[in-house]
């Protein structure tokens, strides 16, 4: 990006490791699995921040970062260990750098979804565990992708410029 067009403005860290072979007790959690989602979930989370923010910073024009976490990030769910640990230490890292990176005129920020009609989700429960997500959410469905990406577009504006260190719950 930066030899393409000279420049970094917005980074959204949103990677993530398919979930289900780490849905399990703790004592049945594959040591290896709970690696690999926080290899993917923090460590890319951290290396593409840092490259970033040396970038944004050395520009002194500002920036976006946002991150996107989850719902479990907060609250946590029974048999997601790794997924969990993942988000909470995410959202950690948003406030964190939202404090760090705010001097350089670089906005931190976490959207946190939740259960979101994805090949990611959809390949990690079956149709009764979709429905029973449905449920608990106030609307009674599950989020677009659509639904989630326009709050992160708001994030990366102008208009958000007051906005670091938030965590918005979509």
């Amino acid at each position: 990006t930066l030899n393409e067009f000279g420049r970094i403005d917005i980074l959204v860290n949103n990677a993530a490791f398919a979930r289900g072979p780490d849905r399990v007790p703790l004592l049945e959690l594959d040591p290896k699995v709970f690696q690999k989602v926080l290899d993917v979930k923090i460590n890319g989370t951290f290396y593409c921040s840092k490259l970033v923010a040396k970038v944004m910073i050395d520009q002194a024009q500002g920036g976006k970062i946002v991150n996107v976490s989850s719902g479990a990030g907060k609250s946590g769910s029974a048999q997601n260990l790794s997924y969990n640990a993942a988000c909470f230490a995410q959202i950690g890292m948003t406030q964190s750098l939202a404090r760090e990176l705010g001097p350089y005129g670089v906005n931190v920020n976490c959207v946190c979804p939740s259960q979101t009609l994805t090949d990611m989700l959809q390949a990690s429960m079956n149709e009764e565990e979709l429905k029973s997500f449905s449920q608990i959410i106030p609307l009674k469905r599950l989020a677009t992708v659509d639904e989630q990406v326009y709050p992160i577009l708001f994030l990366c504006t102008r208009e958000a410029s007051y906005i670091t260190g938030a965590l918005i719950d979509v």
